[in-house]
């Protein structure tokens, strides 16, 4: 498993992976953010699709919708890919920030 291959680390050798981890994630983020927004381009440039930006309160209404799914799969799939999942329902920010931002 992998914590037990990250358990068999050396203490010395795990901040070295852990910061090469790091860095790997946040390239593959800006790659799929760049593909993504190239997608998302395309998809406005073939005139075949309308793209819909959620007001503040339409995006906590899918939120609130959301809640039950990602309880239910939530063990299946794990938290982490459910949390991503709020993330990017969230546009980036957390449910919190959210709520702030609409009572600012």
């Amino acid at each position: 498993s992998s914590a037990r291959f990250w358990n068999g680390l050396p203490d010395d050798v795990r901040p070295v992976v852990e910061k090469a981890l790091d860095k790997a994630i946040a390239y593959g983020n800006k790659i799929a953010a760049r593909e993504n927004q190239e997608a998302k381009e395309a998809i406005i440039a073939s005139g075949k699709s309308e793209i819909i930006e959620l007001t503040p309160e339409q995006r906590q209404k899918w939120v609130e919708a959301m809640k039950p799914v990602w309880n239910q799969f939530s063990e299946e799939i794990g938290q982490d890919v459910i949390d991503a999942a709020k993330a990017s329902n969230l546009g980036g920010k957390t449910i919190e920030e959210v709520t702030a931002d609409q009572k600012s």
